[in-house]
């Protein structure tokens, strides 16, 4: 169908713009994600035909169920690695873009003691807009990646609010809850700005136990930030929240003791697990920095735990997949393959691209196997590891 107006403004469409062919249900998907109830479609401008009596402009509601993709007897598409690779580049192109933008903001408070909530909403705004023009997949890898050791504070916060919009969009809220989930998400660790960097470094670099009064220096930094919000106003009792209790554990394992983790809201819970998860990535603590698999195999066994909200997880899991989309992989058979379609109903069995014989010696034309669904005569192929993300040698030659 040939879209011709949508009901929310062009800025909120995740095709920046109110005009163009629908072709895929994740296009529809998108749609319904966007908050978009309502479309108007020109029949004299799209593809089936079969009925030229339909007048043009013809108004038609967009129900969750209708929305919604069927997979049934649908093959997935398969991009090819060209487009894969091009979708890693414009990604990590705009998460360049972002995180200047962020690092001022924050730069900014840093200096005044100021939080603006017109700026912060302005950045969430920019955020959103990225978020839903690019692929969901390949904007969970370019957070997961790529980030140095000692990253300030506003790349932390960057990418949590990118995963917990993510994780917000599977969970179905609406765009003003994502919106508020957001802005919680990325000013979470605000307060930290007013810890001492030697502090800082010492929590984020080392396990080694801090100092009674040292500890107590950091964990104030979870209320410091809600008050701040609270008295420079304009920001909502959620986000407040979501900074004030996005250490508040599950298990009563977290801090401020005064704070519950079974009184946490869903926002919070949400902010937690991203949170976790980007620390899992980058070493906090003075581990080492895990793999996207390895953080989300970690974050699934301490949601078992009672830590983390485990529905939360396992939803995280289900739609980035075991091993996500992008990811390099050695397979049981030697050869080696780049994931391109998670399965949803086999997690641990992903639609991969061969680009590797077992001796190292690249495929001419790759081959697509369903490791879910194999045929019987051919060798059976499993995931052995994860060996990184689409390698260089693709990266320049589809650049």
């Amino acid at each position: 169908m040939h879209v011709a107006k949508l009901d929310v403004a062009w800025f909120r469409s995740p095709f920046m713009r109110h005009s163009f062919l629908i072709r895929t249900d994740e296009q529809i998907e998108k749609l319904r994600r966007a908050g978009v109830t309502h479309l108007s479609i020109d029949p004299a401008r799209g593809l089936d035909l079969q009925d030229p009596a339909l007048p043009s402009q013809h108004p038609v509601p967009l129900t969750p169920q209708q929305a919604a993709p069927s997979q049934a007897g649908k093959a997935p598409e398969i991009r090819s690695l060209a487009a894969m690779t091009q979708e890693l580049l414009t990604a990590r192109s705009a998460r360049a873009k972002l995180e200047e933008s962020v690092h001022t903001a924050f730069s900014r408070i840093a200096k005044t003691g100021i939080v603006d909530p017109e700026e912060a909403s302005h950045t969430v705004h920019a955020i959103s807009a990225v978020a839903q023009a690019l692929n969901t997949h390949a904007l969970f890898m370019v957070f997961s990646q790529g980030r140095e050791a000692n990253a300030p504070l506003s790349q932390h916060a960057l990418a949590t609010c990118s995963f917990s919009m993510i994780l917000a969009h599977a969970a179905e809220y609406n765009l003003l809850a994502i919106h508020e989930l957001a802005t919680g998400a990325l000013l979470h660790d605000i307060g930290l700005l007013n810890v001492p960097p030697a502090i800082l470094q010492r929590v984020h670099d080392t396990s080694t136990t801090l100092s009674e009064q040292n500890r107590r220096t950091y964990e104030a930094h979870a209320r410091a930030g809600a008050i701040l919000l609270e008295r420079r106003g304009g920001f909502t009792k959620a986000v407040e929240q979501i900074v004030a209790e996005h250490h508040a554990y599950l298990n009563g394992s977290g801090f401020p003791p005064e704070t519950g983790g079974a009184y946490t809201s869903d926002m919070t819970r949400i902010v937690m697990v991203t949170d976790r998860y980007d620390e899992l990535l980058t070493g906090f603590g003075g581990a080492s920095p895990l793999t996207p698999h390895q953080s989300l195999q970690r974050l699934y066994q301490e949601g078992q735990e009672g830590r983390y909200e485990s529905r939360l997880i396992s939803l995280f899991v289900k739609v980035m997949g075991i091993y996500p989309v992008y990811s390099y992989v050695l397979l049981t058979t030697g050869e080696r393959a780049i994931v391109s379609v998670i399965n949803s109903k086999k997690l641990h069995q992903p639609i991969v691209t061969i680009t590797h014989d077992p001796s190292g010696e690249r495929y001419i034309v790759p081959l697509v196997i369903d490791l879910g669904n194999q045929d019987e005569q051919a060798p059976a192929r499993g995931v052995r590891s994860v060996l990184g993300t689409i390698p260089e040698e693709f990266q320049r030659a589809y650049h």
